[in-house]
């Protein structure tokens, strides 16, 4: 058994209590199930929250205050946290931010993707992102006709309301500007399963999304998805989603979604392609290779 110690910072808990909220962002959410994943294979586990609170044993994790007492464990594992209040005999950074790191005092650096180490300065440093659940997506579902999602901040993506207006158009995500519906996690999986086309229409204000989340679970669901290529959209996804070209032409992503309405053999090869690529990054194939990188010397 590894001792496990997770320290977060900069997420400010903007979920109103992550992690327990019902809703959270992929930073949070990659932080959350790791952890969990971790204890289920007979690690101990605890993470460090970036706010005061009491201790707590959830999910087999033990969760602490920001104001806790140092920790010692085997590995150290900081999300964005370079306060160091512990110690790990293994440390290991994992960026999610687009700002570069502010020290790289580490054993290892590891980023969501190959695009978001270059630009962050790092070009030769491994990258690892996210995973999923696949048993969340594995009970069949109906598909609405003509349901369009969006399930990425709403600023992200600010065209997504346009392009699905001529639709059955959600945009679940804590809402940003009047825009978005928050779900809890049975309500978020369903509404994934049951839609027909997932759109990321991405342009952010500067580079931002690194590996997209909702991409992934949306092809653990078997939705196909259409993205912008932005950020690292084209590296990760580029084989397994319809990836459109900006600037964004509001004209080409509803001819898009047109034709995966309606041309079933593409909408069943796109659907499959995502279930594939999905597997490949399941929770206990991603701790596996998180672990390994910050264990290695």
């Amino acid at each position: 058994m590894t001792s496990i110690g997770f320290s977060t910072g900069y997420y400010e808990n903007y979920w109103r209590g992550w992690p327990w909220t019902s809703m959270m962002g992929g930073s949070e959410r990659i932080v959350t199930e790791l952890a969990a994943t971790f204890s289920s294979q007979g690690h101990s586990v605890t993470v460090r929250l970036p706010y005061r609170t009491d201790e707590a044993m959830w999910r087999g994790v033990r969760w602490l205050g920001v104001d806790a007492p140092e920790q010692r464990y085997d590995v150290l594992l900081c999300a964005d946290d370079y306060a160091r209040r512990d110690h790990g005999v293994r440390t290991c950074l994992v960026a999610c931010r687009s700002d570069p790191p502010l020290n790289t005092d580490f054993d290892r650096l590891v980023f969501l993707s190959h695009t978001h180490a270059q630009l962050m300065g790092h070009p030769d440093a491994v990258s690892v992102g996210g995973g999923v659940d696949l048993a969340d997506y594995a009970e069949s579902r109906k598909r609405i006709p003509k349901r369009v999602i969006c399930t990425s901040s709403a600023d992200r993506c600010p065209q997504a309301s346009a392009i699905g207006s001529a639709f059955d158009f959600r945009h679940s995500y804590r809402p940003v500007g009047g825009i978005g519906e928050e779900l809890d996690r049975a309500a978020f999986v369903r509404l994934q399963q049951t839609a027909k086309v997932h759109i990321y229409p991405l342009e952010p204000v500067r580079p931002s999304d690194f590996f997209s989340m909702a991409v992934l679970e949306s092809h653990a669901a078997g939705t196909p998805v259409i993205v912008s290529d932005r950020d690292s959209m084209p590296e990760l996804w580029g084989d397994s989603a319809w990836v459109i070209p900006g600037p964004i032409r509001l004209a080409a992503w509803h001819e898009a979604v047109l034709e995966l309405m309606s041309n079933r053999t593409l909408w069943r090869r796109m659907s499959e392609a995502g279930r594939v690529k999905a597997a490949r990054y399941t929770w206990d194939l991603q701790a596996a290779r998180y672990l390994s990188l910050a264990m290695e010397a």
